[in-house]
């Protein structure tokens, strides 16, 4: 076995998970497990498609992420480059403690939809 087999062998398959809906006239992106090097052509590619193939502004769902690295930050901040300059707007909504780190850490906490406050 080599050294490239043995690596493959032993990375789950399952880091990270994908899935998309649509919410009034959104897309959400709900990104669920770990976000990184090894998943960044995932988050690249669901991305190029939401942009492409969809219209309307474009939610990142983060509330179950567990780990994102500044690789997959970056991407989220490409795209919504992308959508800017197409009039379209992505927002990351719900975010996990080490996403809220991250996109702070990258002067990126502007992407992060505001709670709306619930009236009882």
């Amino acid at each position: 076995m080599t050294l490239t087999e043995l690596a493959q062998s032993t990375l789950p398959t399952d880091v990270l998970v994908t899935s998309l809906s649509t919410e009034d006239d959104a897309t959400v992106v709900a990104l669920r497990g770990e976000a990184d090097i090894l998943t960044l052509p995932v988050i690249s590619d669901v991305l190029a498609s939401v942009i492409a193939d969809h219209d309307g502004p474009v939610v990142i769902d983060l509330a179950e992420i567990a780990f994102i690295d500044t690789g997959s930050i970056r991407s989220l901040a490409r795209a919504a480059e992308l959508l800017g300059d197409r009039g379209r707007e992505l927002t990351v909504r719900s975010p996990s403690r080490i996403a809220v780190r991250m996109l702070t850490l990258l002067e990126l906490s502007h992407l992060i939809k505001p709670v709306k406050a619930t009236t009882p």
